[in-house]
């Protein structure tokens, strides 16, 4: 009977425990910078980012913090996590509110806070690292931190940088610019574009991406059959750059499932290799087809059908998406990527590249942004 007793009693305590919110890990840092009172995990954050060379505060910095979940007694599993997203102030200040989302459960905790700053010029600035290496940081805190950005500079990696920064995929959509050069360090080349320690200001100039002779309002007709006109315009989750543009055929007066997206990055050889692959990977429902290009593949997301292909030897990866009432066939969709893929020759010429170096240490694999014509599954991890 005690033995009965005491595993009903054991019962009672866990199904009491199920409706309570998760366990809080100690925060490893203070709640202030005067203080050595742990902070609350749970926040909330605020502080002012500025120029390290300057003091002035830098306006319109991404700023993403992020909780991480685990569950489990004895064996811990990652489970979940939550994510906010802001940006800087004229001020140059942040606030961060308390997490009030909670997940429940009796072995759920609360296991880790991270905030990650960017700003182009800059180095990235994350609570747990410092970048370039791999040093513990030891200045944050919950209230009145001060997140000082180091101005970029030439020596260091792009590459690199990207690999440190990781975030979700705001910040990776922030950090796109940084694929280009990134690639041409991949591929040993030296690179020229990005900013010196007077640049940090301002993006630096580029010859942007026109992509306006690969689809034309008449082949979509001509695919379709569709008698409508089009409104011919820019998708707006990326801007144009030296790398990546987009164009976005808007039938007028109908609903998006009328619409049709076009994306091209122009990568190089082994960039291209990892946004395709990235695209694959998030973009929900994904499944190879190879029907266009060196390979492809299809994605659905309600009344939008997606087909992404990579043509390798040009290092380029195009996105194409159209709805359901404009392409009521799998292979129209097909038909007009064909047509994408037939006039990547008319893309204008790639912006001349300096010699590579005498030598180059081979460099890791890079994380890379994903810009999906479909919406992809919210990440559940957190970065590192």
């Amino acid at each position: 009977m005690p033995t009965c007793r005491l595993g009903l009693l054991a019962i009672g305590l866990l199904a009491a425990l199920a409706g309570c919110g998760p366990l809080i890990e100690q925060a490893p840092f203070p709640v202030r910078p005067d203080s050595i009172r742990p902070a609350d995990l749970l926040g909330p954050y605020d502080g002012v980012v500025v120029d390290a060379d300057s003091d002035r505060p830098i306006a319109g910095a991404v700023v993403q913090a992020s909780w991480a979940f685990e569950n489990g007694i004895g064996f811990h599993a990652p489970s979940g996590a939550r994510e906010v997203v802001i940006e800087t102030g004229a001020d140059g200040r942040y606030a961060i509110p308390r997490l009030d989302d909670l997940p429940e459960g009796a072995s759920t905790r609360v296991r880790r806070f991270t905030l990650i700053v960017y700003h182009r010029g800059h180095v990235a600035w994350r609570n747990d690292r410092v970048f370039p290496g791999h040093l513990r940081r030891r200045d944050f805190s919950q209230r009145g931190n001060r997140v000082r950005l180091e101005r970029w500079q030439p020596a260091l990696r792009h590459a690199d940088h990207l690999v440190f920064l990781g975030g979700g995929v705001k910040m990776r959509l922030a950090a796109a610019w940084e694929l280009q050069p990134a690639a041409m360090e991949l591929e040993g080349e030296r690179v020229s574009i990005g900013h010196g320690p007077g640049e940090a200001a301002g993006p630096a100039p580029f010859t942007p991406l026109d992509i306006s002779r690969l689809l034309s309002d008449d082949e979509i007709r001509g695919v379709t059959g569709y008698a409508g006109k089009f409104e011919d315009g820019k998708l707006t989750d990326l801007p144009t750059t030296e790398f990546y543009d987009s164009r976005h055929f808007k039938a007028l007066g109908k609903p998006e499932s009328y619409d049709v997206g076009l994306r091209v990055w122009r990568l190089g050889t082994a960039a291209a290799e990892v946004q395709y692959g990235k695209l694959m990977n998030t973009l929900p429902g994904a499944r190879t087809t190879d029907e266009v290009g060196d390979a492809s593949f299809r994605a659905q997301v309600e009344q939008i059908g997606g087909l992404v292909f990579l043509v390798r030897e040009r290092g380029v990866v195009v996105s194409m998406t159209c709805g359901n009432s404009q392409c009521t066939e799998p292979g129209q969709l097909t038909k007009m990527a064909k047509l994408v893929e037939g006039h990547l020759s008319e893309l204008p010429p790639e912006p001349p590249r300096p010699p590579p170096p005498a030598a180059e240490a081979p460099m890791a694999p890079m994380p890379d942004t994903d810009a999906p014509a479909l919406k992809p599954t919210p990440e559940p991890e957190v970065s590192p």
